[in-house]
């Protein structure tokens, strides 16, 4: 008879047991989750700032309502408001973590006039508490609203 070698299926299971659990301790531990969940929901709120942003140049074409794209001073928030009598129409808290602001560091505030040229045009900066930033430009003269950045 000839001796047959090899693993037998119990001792294959432990061994499959054993390195899921040393995995599963090892992989939490690294900071690779977190880092790219925060830069899915950064990509994911410049998307939804770009649409604001776009709401608001497309409701100053063709309705002539003037809306106003402002941030708060804390940057974790934003605001959809009326020009002229400064009613909020969208109040946008950001996720935590997540900071709005001019490139420059201050407050954001556009708008955009019937023809939709943007007033207070500028760099928008979107950056997350792992150091991930995200770049949302409004150009000036044709209100061109575009995504940029390492992440994006």
């Amino acid at each position: 008879m000839k001796k047959e070698e090899g693993l037998t299926l119990i001792e294959l299971v432990t061994v499959l047991a054993i390195l899921s659990i040393i995995v599963l301790i090892v992989i939490p531990s690294t900071d690779f989750f977190d880092t790219t969940r925060s830069n899915i929901r950064l990509t994911l709120i410049a998307r939804e700032v770009v649409n604001d942003l776009r709401y608001i140049q497309q409701k100053s074409i063709f309705e002539g309502e003037i809306l106003r794209f402002e941030s708060d001073d804390t940057k974790t928030r934003y605001y959809i408001k009326r020009k002229d009598d400064n009613e909020n129409i969208k109040i946008k808290n950001l996720p935590e973590g997540i900071k709005i602001s001019k490139k420059d560091g201050g407050k954001v505030e556009i708008y955009f006039n019937q023809m939709g040229t943007p007033i207070g045009a500028c760099t928008i900066t979107l950056k997350n508490d792992k150091g991930s930033e995200i770049y949302i430009s409004v150009a000036v003269v044709t209100g061109r609203i575009m995504i940029s950045g390492k992440n994006y």
